[in-house]
């Protein structure tokens, strides 16, 4: 089975934005909620408390990350995998 860099895209900006992104959006939609609504930090562990005690919200959480860890992969290769020259890179390919 081919391997992730997973050290590299935990260097970039992107993946956490996006990684944010894909949690919170199902949260958020669940709840009825959006982005304005996370004003304070209160709200924010309000949400955060309802999250973890919802297993249908943790299971659809999965999902979508799952779905993310598949859109991350490397479209050049078969398989979910990086390629050889992807996996040895120690920062991003400026």
């Amino acid at each position: 089975m081919k391997k992730i860099n997973w050290k590299v895209r935990a260097k970039s900006p992107q993946f956490w934005i996006g990684l944010l992104g894909v949690i919170a959006s199902p949260v958020l939609a669940y709840y009825g909620l959006s982005y304005a609504d996370m004003t304070t930090w209160e709200s924010v562990g309000n949400v955060l408390a309802r999250f973890f005690t919802n297993p249908f919200l943790i299971g659809t959480v999965g999902v979508a990350v799952l779905s993310f860890i598949g859109v991350l992969t490397d479209p050049t290769t078969k398989g979910v995998g990086d390629s050889e020259q992807a996996r040895e890179y120690t920062k991003p390919k400026g």
